[in-house]
């Protein structure tokens, strides 16, 4: 008895749009959509939430009494990181950018320096005269001592950080647009925050 090739339960692998009738079949592009959709909803949910406020738990208590308020020394931008990692040992590295070029690059900031925090947080004071008409900061938790910002699976930071102005981005690191300063013309003080 003979079958007729139309009859058999299964196709040839050798003929021709199986592959794609299969995606049609399983509804893959609208599978596809719908993933697409989800790890969006996910990265933006990721980006655009806050760290949790309650982290933040530093008593600045003395800082705000308004009767003990100082002064700002002249000619300077104090540079106030927090972090809410406060059980970790290592520094905050914080470092100045004066270009796009530059921007991301630790071996090309004009500044750079490290400070291990107390309570949640460092200061820098720079002198205004040393720093250039436009600027960009960039700081990190590093939280094992080890020089460099460690990074995961995409490349992404595993440890806290931050930038001037705040800024986020969704993907990657924000550019320098994102985060340049002008140089202020008096004292001020500018606060970052690594999370």
């Amino acid at each position: 008895m003979l079958v007729q090739k139309d009859k058999l339960p299964f196709r040839s692998p050798n003929e021709k749009g199986r592959y794609r009738r299969a995606w049609k079949e399983s509804h893959g592009n609208l599978l596809l959509l719908f993933a697409g959709i989800i790890f969006l909803i996910g990265l933006a949910m990721i980006w655009a939430s806050p760290p949790d406020p309650t982290e933040f738990d530093v008593d600045l208590g003395a800082v705000a009494d308004t009767d003990q308020v100082q002064p700002l020394p002249p000619d300077v931008i104090l540079i106030r990181v927090t972090t809410n990692q406060i059980d970790s040992a290592g520094p905050i590295r914080i470092a100045v950018y004066d270009s796009p070029e530059s921007f991301g690059n630790p071996e090309r900031a004009i500044i750079k320096d490290s400070l291990v925090p107390i309570d949640g947080f460092v200061v820098w004071e720079i002198q205004l005269a040393i720093l250039p008409e436009q600027f960009a900061i960039a700081a990190y938790h590093d939280m094992d001592d080890n020089g460099e910002l460690n990074r995961a699976l995409f490349n992404a930071p595993v440890e806290p950080y931050g930038f001037s102005n705040n800024a986020r981005s969704l993907v990657g690191p924000p550019t320098y647009e994102q985060t340049i300063m002008e140089r202020p013309s008096e004292s001020t003080a500018i606060e970052i925050r690594v999370y």
